[in-house]
C-alpha cells in the first residue's frame, strides 16, 4: 500500500506494468534503507542514452524521467542504478545559458538561503558550497564578508563562476582533493542531492567537511507536498535530471544514516521572472502560449513579464541538519542575535539587483 506522504504512482491504473524486484536482485536495493522490497513506480520517458543537455537547470520537460523504482520499506523513489554510470561526466560537459543568463534573480534566491542559514549559525565564518553552480552563492557570501568556495562538475559554470563573480570553486565532485581535510561553519546541497546516485555517501562526506557546532543545509524537492501528489508523473520536479526524490521522512533517514539529524525543517521560496515562469507554466496550461508570444510585442505586458515575483509552492525541503555528535546550538542573547542580523540582512539585501 502506498503511504499517505507519497504520491500514487501515475501507473497505478496499469497494474501490469508494476514489477515487484525479484529478493536476489541487489542492484535496485533501496539508496536510503538498502531494501530490496522495490516496485516500479514511473517507466522511463525517453529511449536514448542520457545526453548533458538533459541534465540542464531550466529543463522544462517536466515528467519526463528515467524508470523510477519506489521503496516499499521508506517510499524513497530512485533510478535505475544502471543508467547513471556516466552521470558525473555528463555534468562536467553540461552548459546551460538560460540559466547563466538568469543569474540576477537567482541571487536573490541565494541570498534568502544565506540569510536563513546565518540565523541558525550567527557567528558562521566559513562556507563551502556542494553543487555550487554559477556560483551565485559563494559571490553573496563573500558579500556577507564569508571566507566561501565551492566545489561544481560543471565546466562551463565553473569559468562562468570564476569569470562573473571571481569566487573560490573548485571543478570536480565533492568529496574533492583540494579540499580535504578543511572544515566549515555551513555547508550547502542547494537543489544537489536529486541529483545523485549515492545520497547517504554525499551526506556523510557533508558531515565530515562540518566544524565543531556547524550546520548542513539542504535544499530538496518534497515528494510529500501536495502538488507532488496532486499531478502524479507530471510534476515539475519531475525531470531526467533527477534521479532521487525525497520527503522529509525519507532525508531525515538518510540523514541519520550519515551521522546527521534534522535541526528544523522549513519551506525554500524561489524568485522568478514572471516571463520565465509563464513559459513554463504553459507546458500544463498551452493556451497561455498565445499570451506568451503576445508579450514580446505589447510594451504593457512585455513589462508585466520583467518583474520578479516570490514562488513558494510548498513543495521544495529547506532542512538544517547538524552532526549527531554535536550539541544543539545555545540561543544567543536575543539583543546581541537581533543585532547581528540586521546587519547581515542589510549586507544581503543592500545590492540588490534593480530588477524594476
Amino acid at each position: 500500500m502506498l503511504t499517505p506522504e507519497t504520491p500514487e504512482s501515475p501507473n497505478a491504473t496499469r497494474s501490469s506494468e508494476r514489477a515487484s524486484l525479484p529478493p536476489s536482485s541487489s542492484a535496485l536495493a533501496c539508496w536510503v534503507c538498502g531494501s530490496v522490497d522495490v516496485a516500479l513506480w514511473k517507466p522511463r520517458s525517453i529511449q536514448r542514452p542520457l545526453v548533458p543537455d538533459d541534465l540542464a537547470v531550466t529543463d522544462s520537460r517536466y515528467g519526463e524521467t528515467l524508470t523510477l523504482w519506489r521503496c516499499r520499506a521508506c517510499a524513497f523513489i530512485f533510478a535505475d542504478a544502471d543508467e547513471l554510470a556516466q552521470l558525473t561526466e555528463l555534468y562536467a560537459q553540461l552548459s546551460d545559458s538560460v540559466y547563466q543568463e538568469t543569474q540576477d534573480t537567482r541571487a536573490l534566491q541565494m541570498r534568502r538561503i544565506l540569510h536563513r542559514a546565518l540565523a541558525a549559525r550567527p557567528h558562521a565564518r566559513t562556507v563551502l558550497d556542494i553543487g555550487a553552480g554559477a556560483g551565485t552563492l559563494l559571490a553573496e557570501a563573500g558579500r556577507a564578508g564569508l571566507e566561501a568556495v565551492g566545489v561544481e562538475p560543471s565546466r562551463a559554470f565553473v569559468r562562468h563562476a570564476r569569470t562573473a563573480h571571481a569566487v573560490h570553486i573548485e571543478q570536480g565532485t565533492f568529496p574533492h582533493p583540494a579540499l580535504a581535510g578543511r572544515t566549515f561553519d555551513l555547508v550547502f546541497l542547494v537543489d544537489v542531492i536529486e541529483h545523485v546516485r549515492e545520497p547517504i555517501e554525499l551526506l556523510r562526506a557533508a558531515a565530515d567537511a562540518l566544524a565543531s557546532g556547524g550546520a548542513l543545509v539542504v535544499i530538496t524537492p518534497d515528494m510529500a507536498s501536495y502538488f507532488a501528489r496532486r499531478l502524479r508523473g507530471r510534476w515539475w520536479h519531475f525531470r531526467l535530471a533527477h534521479v532521487g526524490y525525497f520527503s522529509g521522512r525519507s532525508l531525515a533517514r538518510a540523514a541519520r544514516s550519515a551521522g546527521l539529524v534534522v535541526e528544523r525543517q522549513g519551506r525554500a521560496k524561489w524568485y522568478f521572472r514572471i516571463d520565465y515562469l509563464a513559459k513554463r507554466l504553459a507546458v500544463y496550461l498551452p493556451p497561455l502560449a498565445a499570451i506568451n508570444r503576445a508579450a514580446r510585442r505589447l510594451r504593457l505586458l512585455r513589462w508585466l513579464y520583467d518583474r520578479v515575483v516570490t514562488v513558494d509552492l510548498h513543495d521544495s525541503l529547506f532542512v538544517v541538519l547538524r552532526r549527531a555528535d554535536d550539541q544543539a546550538p545555545a540561543d544567543a542573547p536575543a539583543k546581541v542575535a537581533a543585532a547581528y542580523h540586521a546587519v547581515i540582512a542589510a549586507i544581503l539585501t543592500g545590492g540588490i539587483p534593480a530588477l524594476d
